[in-house]
Formats: C-alpha cells, sequence, structure tokens
C-alpha cells in the first residue's frame, strides 16, 4: 500500500506499516499505521482527531482496581539500602551475614537516593508505582486523566492533579525523578509532552519512560495480533533509537537502556492470534512453559518487548 503519510517525529514520509483492528473490544474497523522511512517510528494515519482518540477508549476500558503491591518486596528493600543509597530504610529482622551472602537483585524502575527528591509519575495510573517510591522516602506527586484513576490515588493519601501535564502547569526544575510508564504510545504530541518533561526536571534530574518496543521479536512474529500493538489507542510504537532522538532533541540523554521480555504479551498475542475466547493462554502450564523458551531468543537478539530508558537532564 502506498501512503503520503508525514513521520509525526522527524517530519519524513512514511510507508505501510500494517492494518489492524481493535481487537481487545472486538471492533471491526481497520487501522492503518505507517512506518517512518527515516527514524522507524510506527503511527496510526491519518492522525485521529482528539474527540476520535477520546472514542478509543470505552467506559470498560477503565481497569484500574485498588494497588496490591504498594511496598517494596523486603528483598528489594535489601538492595535499595545497601546498593542504591537508601540507608535510612529499616529493615526488620534484617540477618545481615545471610542477607549480604545473597546476590542482590535489580529494582527497575527506581534511581539512587536523592535526600529530599522530589518525583512526578505522569499517567499514574491507580498510583501504585507512586506509593511504592513514598513509602522509601520520596516526596511524591502524580498526574493521571482517569477520574477513576484520580480518587483511588487520592484515596490512597496520594497529591494527584486530574487533567494532563501542560495544565498541570508544574514551576521549571522541579523534580529529580519523572517516570512516565506506557503513556508516550497513547499520547499525539510526544514533542510537546517531552518539551514539558524536560522543563520540569532540574538539571542532573533523571526520566524513566516505559513503552512497547517496535522492534520486538514478538512484533515481528504476530505482527497485527501482537498484543502491545493495542490498536487503535497506541497512537505510536517507538523502538530504542527513535526513542532516544525524541528524548535527546530535548535536552534529555541517555543514560540506560534496557529491553526486558514479557513472555505474558507472548501469550495474549497467541490468543488474539487463535481467537482464543475461553482459558487465557497464560493461565494454561504447558504454554507458559513454553513461552520461557522465548526469553532467551528474545534477549540474546535485543528484541525484547518492552524498553525501558532512564535519561538525565544536561
Amino acid at each position: 500500500m502506498e501512503s503520503t503519510s508525514t513521520c509525526p517525529l522527524c517530519g519524513s514520509s512514511g510507508k505501510h506499516d500494517l492494518s489492524g483492528r481493535d481487537l481487545m473490544f472486538g471492533g471491526n474497523k481497520r487501522y492503518d499505521y505507517d512506518r517512518c522511512t527515516v527514524c522507524g517510528l510506527v503511527y496510526l494515519t491519518p492522525a485521529p482527531t482528539f474527540e476520535e482518540i477520546a472514542d478509543f477508549y470505552p467506559d470498560s476500558y477503565s481497569i484500574y482496581t485498588e494497588p496490591k503491591q504498594p511496598h517494596f518486596s523486603r528483598r528489594a528493600r535489601q538492595t535499595l539500602k545497601h546498593r542504591m543509597g537508601y540507608h535510612h530504610l529499616d529493615i526488620e529482622n534484617e540477618r545481615r551475614l545471610l542477607d549480604r551472602m545473597r546476590p542482590y537483585r535489580p529494582v527497575p524502575n527506581v534511581i539512587p537516593y536523592v535526600p529530599n527528591g522530589r518525583t512526578l509519575d505522569i499517567g499514574t495510573g491507580n498510583g501504585e508505582n507512586l506509593l511504592r517510591l513514598k513509602s522509601i522516602g520520596w516526596h511524591c506527586q502524580g498526574v493521571e486523566f482517569n477520574a477513576k484513576a484520580v480518587e483511588i490515588c487520592r484515596n490512597n493519601g496520594l497529591d494527584v492533579f486530574h487533567g494532563d501535564l501542560a495544565s498541570a502547569a508544574f514551576e521549571s526544575n522541579s523534580f529529580d525523578f519523572v517516570t512516565a510508564h506506557h503513556l508516550l504510545e497513547h499520547v499525539p504530541n510526544p514533542h510537546e509532552l517531552l518539551a514539558e518533561i524536560a522543563r520540569i526536571t532540574r538539571p542532573g534530574g533523571r526520566v524513566l519512560i516505559r513503552t512497547p518496543n517496535s522492534g520486538s521479536l514478538g512484533r515481528s512474529l504476530f505482527g497485527e495480533y501482537w498484543f502491545a500493538n493495542e490498536v487503535p489507542r497506541h497512537l505510536m510504537l517507538y523502538n530504542r533509537d527513535n526513542l532516544n532522538r525524541l528524548a535527546n532533541e530535548h535536552g534529555l540523554q541517555t543514560e540506560s537502556v534496557d529491553i526486558p521480555v514479557k513472555p505474558k504479551i507472548l501469550l495474549r498475542s497467541l490468543d488474539y492470534k487463535m481467537n482464543n475466547t475461553g482459558t487465557p493462554s497464560e493461565n494454561k502450564s504447558a504454554l507458559k512453559w513454553l513461552a520461557k523458551l522465548y526469553i532467551p531468543l528474545a534477549l540474546l537478539t535485543s528484541r525484547g518487548d518492552e524498553l525501558a530508558v532512564l535519561y538525565r537532564k544536561n
């Protein structure tokens, strides 16, 4: 299929990548995605209006429930205390010799301790991530568009603004740590979002972005049935290079890149491909075991299902 679309990231031309429909809610309408011929961004075309985007989210899309894990595990807290500078943490019945002999596990979504550090979570959902950060000493704020999610956050004592980031109008250089978990792919104006994130982040502060990886092995295997496509709510899909390009243009320098593998995405993609409406594949032991074979393949080729990139503001 020919296309004359313009990439919303770099302004180059795009060509057809795939067509798909809303598999999550059983829609029949087909949506087209192009891939930029220069930066590789995958994006919905034609670009939807804000009214159309709102219609992509039916009432049943509200998946927010009470936080289930508002605290870090004991083992994660040990890593935070002994390896990441959170010396103030009090770990009950810590067996120092035995605990120090055990290997420390990485703790995702956290940066080393910042005294009196302020953090902002954009698209905070039910606030679970913020509650964990609050439990280890961060001064936390959030931004969330969904009214139900905001209610849950506030009921749990979190300071969360109801609306979008621009409307929150935070002061410049306000936060030491800004996070956006699976938000960027839903945003029609990525340059505006990253510019605002850079503005409110303090010099030397960090920004963590998590988003699906358009270069994943799973997407190449399943095409339009890849679960993380989430047609049409995911307006854009990024790879490592164009995500870094976007952030770097706004003064955010790449500090670390993680490309984790998510077997559950593979299993949910299989359900889409097989039109499985019965027991989900992720609840079947045999399939869960087979999905583990996917992990080393994706890791060895650096083609995991998600990008988790940490940036530092100049």
